[in-house]
Order: C-alpha cells, then sequence, then structure tokens
C-alpha cells in the first residue's frame, strides 16, 4: 500500500469517526425517541379495539437539504440504487402516476405515464346491451389488462417500460383533436424515448409516435425489443356464447391475406413473417394496432374462453407479443395506429389498410363476394330511407326472391315435367324391377323422347345456394343490425325471446325465440307441399326421404334458437313467399294436362 492510498483510506475513516459523533443523539433525544415508541405501541394497540375515530392527515414530509451530510448521504444512496436497479433509465425510476385522458366524443383513451401506455379505450358512441342504459362499451377489463413496452439495454438487459415514469411534455386540446407528449428521460441527457398521442376530432384512431433520440447509444436496437399486450374483452351482447363464437385474434402477415386463430376456443400460434396488422376482435368491437412498416418475424398471438363457461362478463382474454426491431439511427421515428371502434366495415375500409376489412366475417369465396359487394349495398340502400331495420329485411327478401324467380320457375317447371311422367316411370319400375340396368336404360329413352332432364331442377338450386349461404353469415355480422328492434326482437343481431324457460334445454337454450319458432313452423309447411309428390322409399336399407325432411325443421328450432333474430326473420318470409309462389305456379301457371 503506497502513502496516497493510506492518506485516503486514514481521511475516509476520521469522516466517518466523525460524522458518527457528531451525529450521535443525546441523552434526552434517546429518552424521546423510546417515549415515541412507546406511544406508537400504545397507539395500535388502541387501534385494535372497535372505536370509530378520525384519523389526522399525516405531516407534511420535510424537505431534504442538500447541505445536510444526512441527506446528501441518502440521496447518495438513492442514486446509487436507482442505477443499480435500472440503469440507464434511473431518473425515471421513480415519480407519480398520471392519468391522461384523450376523448372526441367518439372515443376515449386513457394512457398512464408510468409504462406510457393505453390503460382503457372507452367507445362513447356505442353502447353495450341493452343500448337504452348507455353503458359505453369499455373493450377490456382495466384491471386484468396490461399494455407494456420491453427495451433491451446495453447495461441491464430487458427493462420494462411499465417500472418506469414518463414525463408529461405537452398536452393539447383544440378544435383539430387532442395531442400527449410523454418523455423518459436517462442519465444521458441528449437521450431519451418520446411518445406521442394524436387522436382527431373525428373517428376510433389513435396515432402514436415513438422517438428514441440517441437511444442506439443505449440499446440493442435488433433483438430483444416488443410490444406486449394482454387483454380481457368484456361482454357487450346479449348471448355470451353466441359473441364467444365470434371473437378471436385476428391478424396479416406481410404480402398475404388475413387470418385468425380459432374463434371461442383456446388457440395461438407464432407468425413467422412480418405483421402489418393485430386486432383483438370482439363480435361487433375491434382493438386494433397497426404497423405499416411491420412488427419483427415470431410474433405470437393467442385467445382462449374463461375457464369457467358460466362466466358472463368476460368474452374472450387475448394476448399478443410483438416484436419491435428498430433500424440503427440516432433518432428513430416508429409509428403506430390504433383502432378502438366498431367492426362496421366502412369505417374499417377508411383505415386504408390492407385486409382489415375482412375482420368482418362475411363468409369465403364467392358467399363473401356475394355479401361485401351486393347485399350490403342494396341493405345500406334501402336502410337510407326505411326507419326499421325488420322492414328493410322484408324488402331485402322480396328483392331476392324476385331476382331468384326465373331459377324458381325453371325448378318448378322441371318438377311438374318429373310428376307428369309418374305414371309412366312407375310403369317403366314395375317392368324391369328385376333388371337394373334395364331399367335405366329405359328410364333414359323415355327422357330422351320427351325431352325432359331429370337434373334439370338441380342446377337452379345449386345456383340459389351462394344467396341462402350468403344470408346465413350476413346478418349475424352486419353491424347496422346491432340494437336495432322489429316487433317483439329488441335486437335483430342477437336472438329474440318470447318466452324464457325456467330451466334450459341442452343445445337449445333457455328461452323460446319466435322468429325462429316461425321460420319453423314455415318450413315445415314448405316442405310438406314440395313433397308431396316425392316417391315413398321401398327399398330396404334406404333412408324414407319424406320422414327426413319432416324432421329437418324440428332440427332447426335446435340449430337457430340462439342466432339473430334476424337472419330467422328473413328465412321466415323467404319461406312465407316460396309458398306463395308454389300456389300460384302449381293452379295458376303450370298447366300439367298440356306439358303432358
Amino acid at each position: 500500500m503506497d502513502r496516497n492510498t493510506a492518506i485516503g483510506l486514514l481521511l475516509m475513516l476520521a469522516f466517518v469517526v466523525g460524522y458518527t459523533y457528531f451525529t450521535a443523539p443525546t441523552d434526552e433525544e434517546v429518552a424521546a425517541m423510546e417515549a415515541a415508541k412507546q406511544e406508537q405501541l400504545d397507539s395500535l394497540q388502541q387501534a385494535e379495539k372497535p372505536v370509530t375515530q378520525t384519523i389526522p392527515a399525516p405531516p407534511e414530509p420535510a424537505i431534504a437539504d442538500p447541505k445536510s451530510p444526512e441527506d446528501s448521504l441518502r440521496a447518495l444512496i438513492y442514486a446509487e440504487e436507482q442505477a443499480k436497479k435500472f440503469g440507464i433509465f434511473a431518473p425515471a425510476g421513480s415519480g407519480q402516476n398520471e392519468v391522461m385522458t384523450l376523448s372526441n366524443g367518439q372515443v376515449e383513451v386513457k394512457i398512464n405515464t408510468q409504462g406510457g401506455l393505453f390503460q382503457s379505450a372507452t367507445i362513447l358512441d356505442q353502447y353495450k346491451y341493452p343500448k337504452e342504459t348507455k353503458q359505453p362499451v369499455k373493450l377490456w377489463n382495466e384491471e386484468m389488462s396490461e399494455m407494456q413496452l420491453f427495451l433491451n439495454t446495453s447495461s441491464k438487459g430487458i427493462m420494462n417500460t411499465s417500472d418506469l415514469f414518463f414525463e408529461v411534455v405537452a398536452f393539447n386540446e383544440n378544435d383539430n383533436g387532442s395531442s400527449l407528449q410523454l418523455r423518459l428521460n436517462t442519465t444521458d441527457p441528449e437521450s431519451y424515448v418520446d411518445f406521442s398521442y394524436t387522436l382527431p376530432n373525428e373517428g376510433y384512431e389513435v396515432k402514436m409516435n415513438m422517438r428514441l433520440q440517441n437511444m442506439d447509444r443505449h440499446l440493442n436496437l435488433t433483438n430483444g425489443n416488443k410490444l406486449d399486450w394482454k387483454a380481457v374483452g368484456l361482454t357487450h351482447e346479449k348471448g355470451i356464447e353466441w359473441e364467444r363464437q365470434h371473437s378471436s385474434v385476428f391478424f396479416r402477415e406481410e404480402g398475404q391475406g388475413r387470418d385468425y386463430l380459432g374463434e371461442s376456443r383456446e388457440d395461438d400460434e407464432v407468425i413467422e413473417d412480418k405483421l402489418t396488422w393485430m386486432n383483438f376482435k370482439q363480435n361487433y368491437f375491434s382493438a386494433l394496432v397497426i404497423n405499416e412498416d411491420g412488427f419483427g418475424k415470431d410474433a405470437f398471438v393467442k385467445s382462449y374462453p374463461p375457464e369457467d363457461d358460466s362466466d358472463s362478463t368476460i368474452t374472450m382474454y387475448y394476448e399478443a407479443q410483438l416484436p419491435m426491431d428498430f433500424d440503427a439511427s440516432s433518432s428513430i421515428n416508429e409509428d403506430l395506429r390504433f383502432y378502438f371502434g366498431p367492426n362496421e366495415i366502412n369505417t374499417l375500409n377508411s383505415l386504408d389498410v390492407p385486409e382489415v376489412g375482412r375482420i368482418i366475417d362475411y363468409g369465403w369465396w364467392i358467399f363473401g363476394w356475394v355479401n361485401r359487394n351486393i347485399i350490403r349495398h342494396t341493405f345500406n340502400f334501402l336502410g337510407g330511407f326505411i326507419g326499421s331495420a325488420g322492414i328493410v329485411i322484408l324488402v331485402l327478401t322480396v328483392l331476392i326472391k324476385l331476382a331468384l324467380f326465373p331459377i324458381t320457375w325453371k325448378n318448378f317447371l322441371s318438377s311438374a315435367k318429373m310428376r307428369v311422367l309418374k305414371p309412366e316411370m312407375d310403369e317403366l319400375n314395375e317392368k324391369h324391377k328385376d333388371d337394373a340396368m334395364g331399367k335405366q336404360q329405359a328410364q333414359m329413352k323415355l327422357y330422351k323422347q320427351t325431352g325432359v332432364n331429370p337434373l334439370a331442377g338441380c342446377l337452379p338450386t345449386l345456383l340459389q345456394i351462394p344467396i341462402l349461404y350468403a344470408m346465413f353469415r350476413f346478418f349475424p355480422a352486419h353491424f347496422s343490425l346491432r340494437g336495432e328492434g322489429f316487433l317483439w326482437a329488441d335486437d335483430l343481431a342477437a336472438y329474440d325471446s318470447i318466452l324464457s324457460l325456467p330451466f334450459e334445454i341442452p343445445f337449445y337454450g333457455a328461452h323460446v325465440s319466435g322468429f325462429t319458432l316461425l321460420m319453423a313452423i314455415s318450413t315445415f309447411f314448405y316442405t310438406r307441399m314440395n313433397s308431396a309428390n316425392m316417391p315413398t322409399s321401398t327399398q330396404p336399407g334406404m333412408p324414407n326421404m319424406k320422414v327426413i325432411m319432416n324432421i329437418f325443421p324440428f332440427m332447426m328450432l335446435f340449430f337457430f334458437n340462439k342466432y339473430a333474430a334476424g337472419l330467422s326473420l328473413y328465412y321466415f318470409i323467404a319461406n312465407l313467399i316460396s309458398i306463395i309462389q308454389m300456389v300460384v305456379i302449381k293452379r295458376y301457371i303450370i298447366d300439367e294436362e298440356k306439358i303432358r
């Protein structure tokens, strides 16, 4: 040990001894401290007694004196602890959490200064079921959800911004909207992280800009940085089971079409390519994040329902881990867009993001094309001057049946020709009952002579299938039906109920849907009329088609009881029109004697 080191140690020892001597409490101070301890003990014992008392406010903490050796030492120790724990972000390791609110009358978002990200998102111009309660739609449970940004620091590894406090740099509200700027300070005065939020005065989109100024000195920019988002969806509609069946995580990989996880069940996926957007979908509402430059590869998404199926408050649990790969630059700007709004196709398409409109499941292939390009535009056009959604469905059904009438006519004509030939067909069947090949040849000869095509009735039926299935997908997905009532139905986008049961029937429910009942009854009568001339199967082992077709309407009661009332209303009206068409055509248009 050299002389300088020895002198330094002696001086430090002298400072510690002197500091201890001069700051040591006197006998009077020791006695006062003992009295204070006894008083505190007496207070605790008194607090255990069931006595109501007013607790005085705690005294204001004393302001630290930088000239005081004791306060200076405490400050030094605290600074060292912060630096050890948070590294470059030590100045942001402590602070006060403020909740900043941005609102434009359509959507309201709350942002925490601790973490700098969204705490909640509430749609103000849409309401939970029933709409009369005027409870706005909260997209997720605040207490059970969280959004976090993880940054990979060079000195301390992965840091979570939820452990750090941002400083409010600017907050503005004007006619153009509202904006907020938060700053995450570092020990380097030239290095900081800014989160800037902008909410226009209209719309459901919040734009966010992440600015990393000179953070290339302190961060690993290409690995370990990610946006971690967990959300617990809340129920907003009538019928939690139906709502879960249309809730999941939707996403789009760069250069591909939209994809999604399995709805109403647990599912997860690691996406190999970059994601351009990711969405927590809840039937009629979405919490969507867009990154036009793409999130990093190997993003992870997951959704799953509550373990307790009877939980009527939570739709789905959502998770997403979205890698953030920053460019190597001294000034990095990463733009994100958040959409907290309804699944209304025009609103979604206004975001000008590829495939985002297909969050709404109008069906696949030709069925989705029919809904998006024909049915939707027709429905919206009619809704522009017809105030009742139920009347719109009625008019739309009539228009569809009129458009399909040429096909229906061909189907009836083919059926009439087959009925005319029935005596001849029965004669051939009896004549060749033991010769299957001879019977088939005789039938084909008869068809050729009369010009009847036995498959002529199949083609018109096949051509109607895209419309029938398209309507099956359209009514449960179309946002304009949400909350619209008709007759006894208070919401055409959910099931209607004319009777509540004191018990639940498996696969049916605890209610009776009026429109589903009418649809099943009309289907039964239409089926009976349509199969009146259908021959009864006499071959062993072959099913009796008449019996099957009579059972089918009963099965529909179970299948459609929990479906959207608008869909059952459409099928009911379609059945009535079909019955009227059948009666008119059979009695007044088709003359079977002339056909013969």
